[in-house]
């Protein structure tokens, strides 16, 4: 199984951009060229790549995804507006997406448009590439709509200069666009691909499921439906549960069987463009002023974006729960010897409960208590925006030296344990509680500490939606869900403004993002901003 690395050169010279630009920056290929085997193949291929250009190769959609919500707040060097909701109507990472998925869209377009007419591919070939430009077209308009609400709807490629736009409904974007993009995807992909990084059957499943689930005009029969999509996920697939939490984002292990699909990035620096750079923006400031640290490959270079909230550790039971350990960095230790402090000695460490002058006192290394703890003096330390618990899903420990931020690693997009969760919600919100039950126990179980199953495992009676967004935080912690997840099950305002204590003044209309001011400033007829904004 082969690898598909795609590069924006690529996009950037095969097709015009569905955006309204005044001012195109992309070159239409000679005439003829998509009219070939190369061409789609090709085609196709920049579909995927857009993708990279706003998940995992800036912090664009993971500010819009992690950020202001109930489990990430800003750190010392992230955009406090994302938390407090005081967004720029030209922030780019507003813009960033709005322009990269439009891009990505006309390119799926594109594809639609020519394939049909070419001669040097077989029927299934075609319905496999087309099912698959049409899965990334809905993935991405997904994306608008939660996001932006209604946007402009288009499912004809454009050419040249476009000037208006539209503001189509989020309903009629689903019924026309996602679900019969997903359904053709359901039908027509392949139950495996064999270029690793392809969506297959699976995953159009999996991102169906989830669709209806964030519908708001879902009921019983979406919910079950949603359910059954999810349960076909793990019952049939080849994608299962890894034995160990920490062996999923092992980055020697990318390609593990928990991964339903996933966007590649090359070790190849030709191939990589600006890599992954997710590694850079969950590391605290570990190299500022703590004796026995310096920057180094390990422990990242740290850009310190996203703090988790107090309210997300204290998600985890970690006397039970593997996975504050296997997703969370507590503890640093010695890279060079400062005094007391030996290379290899623990350097600081951040307690879960807040410790005592006495415990403090007894250790030669430093101790920063948990963030609202009470005082005990200006000589202890405590965990603020620059020093905070780290994730460590997304290490990068293969760049070259430490101030590399071009990383090669992969980013995921679906997994199976996700799918566990997709389907206890989907039977729980179906009124079906003791089915919702067994999947989330099963995950549950999974994530335990050796000897610790029966006691990770909760009662049909426990179940809430609350619960769920427990569950969801618990396992999908920085993996541009969050946001979404809050957004669809109307808990947004409520459990942000509880928990994240830079979000004190949201409001009913940051459900939406604003519109782009770019997009409204380029339309030659009038297109409204969203309300509030």
């Amino acid at each position: 199984m082969k690898k598909i690395f795609l590069t924006s050169i690529i996009l950037s010279l095969l097709f015009s951009c569905d955006v309204l630009e005044e001012d195109p920056k992309t070159v239409l290929p000679p005439d003829g060229y998509y009219d070939t085997k190369t061409g789609i193949e090709t085609l196709v291929n920049a579909c995927y790549a857009r993708l990279r250009s706003f998940t995992a190769s800036s912090t664009n959609l993971l500010q819009l995804t992690e950020q202001g919500t109930d489990i990430f707040e800003a750190g010392v060097d992230g955009d406090v507006n994302f938390d407090t909701y005081s967004i720029s109507l030209t922030a780019g990472q507003i813009t960033s997406v709005w322009e990269n998925c439009y891009i990505g869209i006309n390119a799926c377009n594109n594809v639609m448009y020519y394939i049909h007419s070419v001669p040097d591919m077989s029927e299934s070939e075609k319905k496999v590439r087309e099912a698959e430009a049409r899965f990334l077209r809905a993935y991405m308009y997904y994306h608008l709509t939660m996001q932006f609400g209604d946007v402009h709807l288009s499912l004809e490629p454009t050419v040249g200069v476009q000037t208006e736009a539209n503001r189509t409904p989020v309903s009629q974007i689903l019924d026309e666009a996602i679900y019969p993009d997903l359904r053709f995807a359901v039908e027509n992909l392949p139950t495996s691909q064999n270029d690793y990084g392809r969506i297959d059957q699976f995953g159009a499943k999996f991102f169906l499921s989830y669709v209806l689930l964030s519908d708001e005009r879902s009921g019983t029969p979406e919910f079950e439906e949603a359910a059954t999509l999810a349960t076909s996920v793990i019952n049939d697939s080849q994608y299962k549960l890894l034995e160990e939490r920490s062996l999923v984002f092992d980055q020697d292990n990318d390609m593990n069987s928990e991964i339903i699909w996933s966007l590649q990035f090359s070790e190849d620096e030709s191939l990589r463009e600006n890599g992954n750079e997710t590694h850079l923006y969950f590391a605290p400031k570990y190299d500022v002023n703590i004796p026995g640290m310096v920057r180094v490959i390990e422990y990242g270079r740290p850009y310190s974006r996203f703090k988790p909230t107090q309210f997300a550790i204290d998600l985890y039971d970690e006397t039970m729960d593997s996975r504050y350990q296997a997703y969370w960095r507590d503890t640093w230790y010695a890279v060079v010897d400062a005094g007391n402090i030996m290379i290899g000695d623990t350097a600081f460490y951040l307690p879960k409960q807040m410790w005592s002058k006495e415990q403090i006192g007894s250790k030669e290394y430093m101790v920063f208590n948990p963030e609202f703890s009470e005082s005990i003096g200006s000589d202890y330390s405590k965990v603020n925006n620059r020093v905070y618990v780290q994730m460590k899903k997304f290490d990068d420990v293969k760049r070259l030296t430490m101030n590399e931020t071009k990383g090669t690693r992969d980013w995921v997009c679906f997994r199976v344990a996700e799918a566990y969760l997709l389907a206890g919600e989907a039977y729980f919100r179906a009124g079906k509680q003791d089915e919702a039950v067994k999947f989330i126990n099963e995950l549950r179980r999974n994530c335990a500490i050796d000897g610790k199953e029966q006691e990770m495992e909760i009662a049909a009676s426990d179940l809430s939606i609350d619960f769920i967004l427990d569950e969801r935080a618990r396992e999908l912690c920085g993996e541009g869900k969050r946001w979404y997840d809050l957004k669809r099950l109307g808990k947004l305002i409520e459990r942000t403004s509880k928990y994240n204590p830079k979000a004190t003044n949201m409001k009913p209309y940051h459900f939406l993002r604003p519109i782009p001011q770019s997009q409204i400033d380029r339309c030659s007829n009038l297109y409204e901003q969203n309300p509030g904004w």
